[in-house]
């Protein structure tokens, strides 16, 4: 008997499912391409239990007759292509014949379309198989009905996340295919409540883009977007200004042919753009149109399209990362200023030269020991790899083997080469005093004299570890005072933001945050820890930041109390150029003699370097 044999048509339909939709929204998605392409200029979407008890797409584009629409659930039947050559010419979304086909064997599915001036007719598709049919009325236009998704295949049903992760993701897709279609309508109900109503934009770039930007990504982000387009690549870029940019990544937005992609080539040229003028912890936000030659991109490397392949990868990167600078700096504005009443004369400025970032050999090296970091242990590279995201680092204090912690014998005199200090036995391993407060270096580094030369400290890395170490002792305590705002503070998220930030409302409420919504893009924050007293534009800033931090439902509490504790502890840091006076600077280093690991921010960059005396007489030829 032969091993080999061909699958029945269910189960071939049910795997080829999983290769089109892995979740609600990759349904949401496919529907939407199809209406795109239908020519549909309103688009009503209705969602009910994240996706899973209700899917239906209304639109009012050309519709189909009878025999169109029994064939489009059929497998491999397309009105897109008719050979393989015509992928180089291809002008839509969908092509494969897939969508329907693959939705249809997961759910009970049920179409009605009508072509203009014809007659209506209606569908019915339970788990692959015609259920039914009828006549409907005769209505220009198609509705997609997909009601208990997945109910044939429990195993994908279990491994959906939360029904606000979910949501999420369904309104990410319909976010990317507004923006991307912008002459097309969208009205979105979730749960019978109005999330999105967007009218169609009947004017012409960059205002129609403008105005659709304002109600997903906010006015505040809209207004600040600079505009200009190019005639190479069909390219029109809006990229936030180098004073405008925001604290996450997920404003960023690349269209090519009006398909939403993801391009680590396009994202990383406009990064190069802005890398003299990028502080780490800010991302511009931008949305990106291209308009190609079909045969120039290859769009069917992956089931879903969401990857793309240029036919020259660094053509491409090069031209939109000059575009991008140009964009950048040709359209620069002066900082607006507002004085206070009372100004204080600050410390001379320095050039605007040493204010461009540029990461330094200290944020690319991590120490792996509780050791000061010795400037001689390694050699600056030219060229330097940062985290778009940082993580707080995981540290196990290691324990020292009492033989090798020194003492000295009560009342004796310690020799000038180690000193009572340098050999006390309650302090921790790299503390080498006692210590000599020199001043600060471009009020960013706190120098420093002990017995083995010069200690350099940074003085945001410091203070962060030494509020990260406070601030998780109390989370981890359950002793966090909460404090309740007078007024609450509003904080404006898309909407798909919005969903993943209160999936974790009752955790947040835990740590001292009680949020709660407000509308379908803005969430009240009542409350917050008594220790942070932040201010309300902080608050929103930190807010907003969590959003994104939170998006991943497979974090632990653990991981994301970690990842929390380390985004306050920086906030509320010191900055780099900021005043400190002696007394603040040898208090920071006694809190860091306190502290479980002294040595790391939470981030894993080491917070002290030790010059040796040796290394100093080398400097000099001694």
């Amino acid at each position: 008997m032969s091993k080999i044999h061909v699958l029945d048509e269910k189960t071939a339909g049910k795997i080829a499912a999983g290769e089109v939709i892995e979740r609600p929204a990759g349904v949401l998605k496919e529907l939407l391409e199809n209406a795109v392409d239908a020519g549909a200029s309103a688009i009503n979407i209705d969602i009910e239990g994240a996706g899973r008890t209700l899917i239906r797409i209304n639109d009012n584009g050309c519709g189909m007759s009878e025999d169109d629409l029994l064939l489009s659930i059929q497998r491999h039947a397309t009105s897109k292509i008719n050979s393989f050559s015509d992928l180089e010419t291809l002008q839509t979304f969908g092509f494969r014949g897939e969508a329907l086909y693959s939705v249809a064997a997961v759910s009970r599915m049920a179409i009605t379309s009508c072509r203009e001036g014809g007659q209506g007719h209606r569908v019915e598709i339970h788990a692959g198989k015609i259920f039914a049919q009828s006549p409907a009325p005769s209505i220009k236009g198609t509705t997609v009905e997909i009601r208990d998704l997945f109910y044939n295949v429990p195993a994908r049903l279990k491994f959906l996340k939360s029904d606000s992760y979910e949501r999420a993701c369904l309104l990410k897709v319909i976010e990317e295919s507004a923006l991307a279609n912008l002459k097309v309508g969208y009205r979105v109900m979730i749960n019978g409540r109005s999330v999105y109503d967007l009218p169609a934009q009947t004017g012409e770039l960059p205002q129609s883009a403008v105005n659709r930007a304002k109600q997903i990504l906010g006015e505040e982000v809209a207004q600040s977007l600079l505009f200009k387009e190019f005639g190479e690549l069909g390219l029109k870029l809006f990229l936030t200004p180098a004073d405008k940019l925001v604290s996450v990544r997920d404003m960023q937005y690349i269209f090519v042919n009006r398909r939403p992609i993801d391009s680590k080539t396009v994202q990383q040229a406009i990064y190069k753009a802005y890398q003299n003028v990028r502080p780490k912890d800010r991302h511009p936000a931008f949305l990106v149109y291209m308009t190609l030659n079909p045969a120039d991109f290859d769009v069917n490397i992956h089931p879903q399209k969401r990857d793309i392949r240029f036919v020259n990868e660094s053509k491409v990167f090069g031209f939109v990362m000059n575009a991008a600078g140009e964009t950048i700096f040709k359209n620069a504005r002066p900082v607006q200023v507002t004085l206070p009443s009372k100004i204080d004369l600050p410390a001379p400025a320095q050039p605007a030269a040493e204010k461009l970032f540029t990461p330094s050999p200290m944020e690319t090296f991590a120490q792996t020991v509780a050791e000061p970091l010795k400037l001689g242990d390694f050699k600056p590279k030219n060229n330097f790899t940062l985290r778009e995201t940082e993580e707080p680092a995981e540290y196990v204090a290691r324990p020292e083997e009492p033989s090798k912690i020194p003492s000295v014998p009560a009342k004796s005199v310690a020799s000038p080469a180690e000193p009572a200090d340098l050999v006390s036995a309650d302090a921790p391993k790299w503390y080498r005093g006692p210590y000599h407060y020199l001043g600060q270096l471009q009020r960013s580094y706190l120098l420093f004299e002990n017995p083995l030369g010069l200690v350099i400290i940074d003085q945001h890395a410091a203070q962060e570890r030494v509020l990260f170490e406070h601030y998780l002792e109390a989370f981890e305590a359950r002793s966090v005072k909460v404090q309740k705002l007078l007024f609450p503070v509003h904080v404006d998220l898309p909407p798909s933001n919005t969903e993943t930030l209160l999936s974790w409302a009752g955790w947040l409420k835990t740590a001292g945050f009680e949020l709660e919504p407000f509308s379908a893009r803005t969430v009240l924050v009542r409350t917050m820890p008594h220790m942070i007293r932040f201010k309300e534009d902080d608050m929103k800033e930190f807010i907003v930041s969590l959003s994104q931090v939170v998006g991943d439902p497979s974090k632990s509490t653990e991981t994301l109390k970690r990842k929390m504790v380390a985004m306050l502890a920086c906030k509320k840091a010191i900055k780099a150029h900021d005043q400190i006076s002696p007394a603040e600077a040898e208090g920071l280093l006694e809190n860091m003699k306190k502290c479980k690991d002294g040595m790391h921010c939470p981030h894993g960059r080491p917070c002290v370097a030790q010059l040796d005396m040796k290394q100093l007489d080398k400097l000099f030829g001694r």
